[in-house]
């Protein structure tokens, strides 16, 4: 092999030795051209790659940034649900003593209870407990207070379903009110 290269070299030296002045200046100016090419070309795509690298790096880092910003909220929201299965925990209210409880507090007319409890599937762990209610002739702001105590209670109580009808009387309107309400506690909790 290096004999090979000996040969190929001596034989350049040879063809470039017969070579008139012109042609020479003429080959050494395609050389450095040629050169100058490559040299170029190797500057280019080193520089693109090392862009590239570059731009690699900066997506990761807003990545890394994002993952670090969310990684607060992901605590937050672990706290919250944590709190809500203490709260869920510690529900031991009567659903209808409290309400009862409540419209002789704020003198709310209930013509009808009914209390339910969802049946338990296999796997739940939690059921909920319902008491659908009907309301005659009850007015808005009365309404609006009785809903209001409902729900602000430290209990886990919400309003689940709500039908209002209008009623039309001698210079009364009044409402005639469906509403179910909801509560949740953990299975096996009575």
């Amino acid at each position: 092999m290096k004999k090979k290269l000996i040969q190929l070299r001596d034989s350049v030296k040879l063809w470039y030795e017969g070579l008139s002045q012109k042609e020479k200046m003429f080959v050494v100016v395609f050389l450095s051209s040629l050169l100058a090419v490559l040299i170029a070309l190797s500057v280019i795509f080193v520089s693109s790659a090392l862009n590239s690298r570059y731009m690699d790096i900066e997506e990761k880092e807003k990545k890394l940034k994002d993952i670090i910003s969310q990684k607060d909220k992901y605590r937050e929201a672990e706290q919250a649900q944590k709190q809500f299965e203490q709260r869920l925990k510690s529900n031991n209210v009567n659903l209808f003593s409290f309400v009862e409880e409540i419209s002789r507090k704020l003198q709310v007319d209930i013509s009808d209870m009914n209390e339910r409890e969802s049946p338990v599937q296999k796997g739940d762990k939690i059921r909920e407990q319902t008491l659908e209610l009907n309301i005659s002739k009850i007015p808005m702001d009365r309404l609006v207070d009785f809903m209001k105590e409902i729900e602000k209670s430290q209990y886990l109580i919400k309003i689940k379903k709500l039908k209002i009808n209008t009623r039309y009387e001698k210079e009364n309107r009044s409402l005639n009110v469906n509403m179910i309400i909801a509560t949740y506690k953990p299975v096996g909790k009575e």
